[in-house]
């Protein structure tokens, strides 16, 4: 029961911070696809 306790917290902060680049760099993209719409127009990068 101990063990459970402590393992669960673990992986599901271990699974957080492997996700974390993907967030930022998801949001990255987003960002740099409104800049590109705002000064040429159009479709922007995607």
């Amino acid at each position: 029961m101990t063990r459970t306790r402590l393992i669960l917290p673990l992986l599901f902060l271990a699974t957080l911070c492997g996700c974390a680049p993907l967030v930022i760099g998801a949001g990255g993209a987003v960002l740099a696809d409104q800049v590109v719409e705002d000064q040429k127009g159009g479709d922007g990068l995607f």
